[in-house]
């Protein structure tokens, strides 16, 4: 193909594929080697077909080209900062979650401290008042056992004193009236020490 001149669509066809090249930011060296591909020359001809004859042709489109991809590549990177602000504003915003979230679960450790020892404090008053009322009830019991000796007591002698009476003066009946205290009466009284460690 040596020699072989270029055809008006060939140069159009490599004028749009270098433009287009140039607009999205790509390298001409690529687009020489697509038409070279597609009209069946090598990539160095297309490249000195463009330099030589078709850029002097565009020169206004090849400009304009140069303009859009500049305008292509700010808007790139504008974009690229504008993901970054939103980005670090996003992180800014999770950093406060997260120490709201800190300072909340801190909250709530200290009043779950505050209710394990009212806890604490509640088992304890619990115990004590457990404590005191087996001590009642082993008094209450106490108190009964030596009512009951009492009673026996005082049974044993009356039987003795009917029994030493002289039969002379007829038989006497000696009556002892125990007075039974009503249970409430037992459980709420005192028991007096002297009697207590006299019986």
């Amino acid at each position: 193909m040596k020699g072989r001149s270029w055809t008006e669509e060939e140069d159009r066809f490599l004028a749009e594929q270098v433009l287009q090249s140039i607009r999205e930011g790509g390298n001409q060296l690529d687009a020489f080697e697509r038409v070279a591909r597609k009209i069946g020359r090598t990539p160095g001809a297309c490249g000195f077909r463009w330099n030589a004859v078709v850029r002097k042709k565009q020169a206004e489109a090849f400009n304009q080209a140069k303009k859009q991809r500049v305008a292509s590549h700010l808007k790139k990177k504008k974009a690229t900062a504008f993901s970054l602000k939103n980005l670090i504003r996003q992180l800014r915003a999770f950093d406060r979650e997260y120490r709201a979230d800190r300072e909340a679960i801190q909250r709530l450790e200290r009043q779950l401290k505050k209710k394990e020892r009212q806890l604490r404090g509640v088992a304890e008053e619990n115990r004590r008042l457990k404590e005191e009322w087996e001590a009642y009830h082993s008094f209450q019991n106490d108190i009964k056992d030596r009512y009951a000796h009492l009673l026996k007591l005082l049974q044993s002698a009356g039987a003795l004193i009917r029994q030493e009476e002289p039969e002379a003066n007829g038989p006497t009946e000696v009556e002892i009236e125990v007075n039974h205290p009503p249970e409430e009466e037992v459980r709420g009284s005192s028991v007096d020490t002297d009697w207590e460690t006299g019986s």
